[in-house]
């Protein structure tokens, strides 16, 4: 598989958990909005330029992004737990 191929299935990967682990305004069941999550995948990826990024700064962002971008209440647990599968998604984009 190439780079860049990777780079496409790490990118699904992150939209998928998303959609489907964090979802804080509940639009998995919604297909036409099955892209509302898209745009604060760049916020993540930021995360992973710096090298000695940590799981706890992507729940940080995603909690930061709850308050701030959508009024929601944030909720440490989700976060912390889909930062999780996604920082998982980047070591196996790594490997």
């Amino acid at each position: 598989m190439s780079q860049d191929q990777k780079s496409d299935v790490f990118i699904q990967q992150i939209q998928h958990i998303l959609l489907h682990d964090w979802d804080p305004m509940n639009v998995r069941k919604n297909t036409s909005m099955h892209d509302e999550y898209d745009s604060y995948i760049a916020d993540i990826l930021d995360i992973f330029e710096n090298e000695n990024a940590k799981a706890t700064e992507i729940a940080d962002c995603l909690q930061m992004i709850e308050h701030e971008h959508m009024g929601l209440t944030k909720n440490p647990a989700r976060a912390q737990k889909v930062a999780e599968k996604v920082w998982q998604s980047f070591e196996e984009f790594l490997a």
